[in-house]
């Protein structure tokens, strides 16, 4: 497993100062650097931001304090910053190379400039806009939906990443957003917390603030994981919400059915199955917390294989979901790509799940973009949202 995930941390590495290199040529070549000194600067310079997102991690992990979190901030704006440059130099050969075939002699500074100064923009708006989470209302209309829930407003939550970026202030401003909207209910689909981070309890007095009359839920997500299972739900614990570990709850006619990252192995593991069984007409309306948009059985022999498939090949078949009689799953964890042109993979890769209400039949799926950031404090590619569902 370790000798895994060296390989995938070089691959990582490779790729991100590859893609450096590029850029560094791109800027020699638009703004004609001859000069040795300023060449071999500019390389060296970009050469440590390849290398400081990666080194921010080992830095933080290593030893926690206003440096090492302020570089980790550093860093992965940088991060989203380069990949918009990076796309910037793209436009810029591609619109040097037309002018050239046309025979027309092109302003390589110009042209670049331009480009690079569009970047830095949609830069700072991207960092703007992954603080300004927006009310999604979506309405789902559920078969033998019992009385007391039609009309009824659900709120998800999901990917907030507290942490260092998204800290107790944002937190304080998403809850009453969210209370703003009177929800029955609030689902909270995983990556509460950001694996980034060691002090969370302080989170627990805001989070005592959700209201809503049927209760607040909770399920884990990766990055839960990745903080450590104990420390993030000893906070949870402080709390009213209600954490639910791969089980089946009924409140007022509807069932709900809260499985924990990375899924089950067998259905038998799901607390209350026996509830599930005794219903095969499917009378019941359910409703599925996961957090990917993807099968609760993972596929992979180990946890490691487990995070590979779900990130690269994911099973996006939902008929044991159907089986189940699931009415509606609502996940997160794509993010929906969040930072421009990554949102066409992530659409490839759960084959138009990441993001949306999808419909087979009497089964929807809704995946949400997610409140908070991973990674580049950066939205460029969507909107972060607070989803509220109002069940027909």
């Amino acid at each position: 497993m370790l000798l895994k995930v060296i390989l995938i941390l070089s691959f990582i590495l490779a790729i991100t100062i590859g893609a450096h290199v590029l850029l560094y040529k791109a800027i020699a070549n638009f703004f004609v650097i001859t000069h040795t000194r300023v060449k071999v600067a500019l390389f060296v310079c970009l050469l440590f931001l390849a290398l400081s997102f990666m080194a921010s991690f080992f830095l933080l992990r290593w030893q926690e304090n206003g440096f090492t979190v302020g570089f980790y901030m550093f860093s992965a704006t940088w991060t989203g910053s380069f990949i918009n440059l990076l796309l910037a130099a793209g436009v810029s050969w591609l619109l040097i190379a037309i002018f050239r075939i046309t025979g027309h002699n092109p302003n390589t500074r110009l042209i670049a400039a331009s480009w690079f100064i569009l970047a830095v923009l949609y830069s700072t708006y991207g960092v703007w806009n992954a603080f300004q989470p927006r009310i999604k209302t979506i309405h789902v209309k559920i078969k033998n939906l019992p009385e007391h829930w039609k009309n009824k407003t659900i709120v998800q939550l999901s990917d907030v990443h507290l942490g260092h970026i998204y800290g107790e202030r944002f937190l304080n401003n998403l809850i009453k957003k969210v209370n703003a909207t009177n929800p029955e209910i609030v689902f909270i689909t995983g990556d509460l917390f950001d694996g980034m981070v060691s002090d969370l309890m302080h989170f627990a007095r805001p989070l005592k603030l959700l209201k809503a009359p049927k209760g607040v839920f909770f399920i884990t997500g990766n990055h839960e994981i990745y903080v450590g299972l104990n420390r993030a739900l000893n906070v949870l614990n402080q709390t009213k919400i209600k954490i639910l570990h791969n089980e089946v709850i009924e409140t007022d006619g509807l069932q709900i059915i809260g499985i924990s990252y990375p899924g089950i192995k067998k259905v038998n593991e799901i607390n209350g199955f026996e509830t599930l069984k005794q219903n095969p007409s499917h009378k019941v309306p359910r409703i599925l917390l996961f957090h990917t948009p993807t099968n609760i059985r993972p596929k992979g022999k180990d946890e490691l294989d487990q995070h590979f498939t779900t990130y690269w090949v994911p099973d996006t078949n939902f008929g044991f979901h159907k089986q189940l009689g699931v009415n509606l799953q609502i996940s997160g964890h794509s993010h929906a790509g969040q930072i421009f042109p990554f949102g066409f993979l992530t659409k490839l890769i759960y084959k138009g799940h990441d993001y949306g209400l999808r419909r087979e039949g009497g089964f929807y799926i809704y995946t949400t973009s997610g409140v908070g950031t991973w990674g580049p404090p950066m939205r460029t590619g969507n909107s972060p949202e607070i989803v509220a569902i109002t069940l027909k």
